[in-house]
């Protein structure tokens, strides 16, 4: 069986539940390549999402992998949208959710984390306003997110968030990793700032 070709992933997740690397594939051929945890050197991949019916485009650069709800989401930059699979989807299959329209605010989204626990969708709009979308983890279609974080030209892409502590870390280009409540909406500057 021929390998698979990875092309230029800006984020990788991983499936627990099935103890699957997840690679988007997002230049030579949309698609999705789950491999085994442990896969070495010239690698098949265990399954692979593409197709017609899959909506992935040569713009998904990152995915997130939910290991409460077993889904996994990824970003669409050229259709600016959000898409959630299955987290065993295989072939070529349709998404469960879809997150695109106007009222969305969606514009140049790059990346994206999860919060499970608080059943939320964290993506980033970079490029043309550098601010942070959070949805609820169900909302499908042309949906306001809940909340708006504007930083300008603050974020580089990167997040995650501590559903304990209920702090969100966020990568910033030129000052370290900023550290916000996770509800800070608007303008909120963050609570402190880690430098490199």
């Amino acid at each position: 069986a021929p390998t698979t070709l990875i092309n230029n992933p800006y984020m990788i997740a991983m499936d627990t539940k099935r103890d699957e690397v997840l690679v988007p594939n997002c230049v030579a051929q949309p698609r999705i390549a789950a491999y085994a945890a442990d896969a070495d050197g010239n690698a098949v991949p265990r399954r692979i999402i593409e197709g017609q019916k899959t909506n992935l485009n040569r713009t998904v650069h990152a995915i997130a992998y939910d290991e409460i709800h077993d889904e996994m989401v990824v970003q669409s930059n050229m259709g600016q949208a959000i898409v959630t699979y299955r987290g065993a989807a295989n072939g070529d299959e349709a998404p469960i959710r879809i997150i695109q329209g106007p009222k969305t605010l969606l514009r140049d989204p790059v990346s994206l984390f999860i919060d499970p626990v608080h059943n939320e969708i964290f993506v980033f709009n970079m490029g043309t306003d550098d601010t942070m979308l959070v949805y609820d983890r169900l909302a499908q279609g042309d949906v306001a997110p809940k909340r708006v974080l504007k930083t300008p030209a603050a974020i580089s892409g990167i997040g995650a968030v501590d559903p304990v502590t209920n702090l969100m870390f966020l990568n910033g280009r030129n000052d370290g990793i900023m550290v916000f409540d996770r509800l800070a909406e608007g303008t909120t500057p963050p609570l402190r700032t880690d430098r490199k």
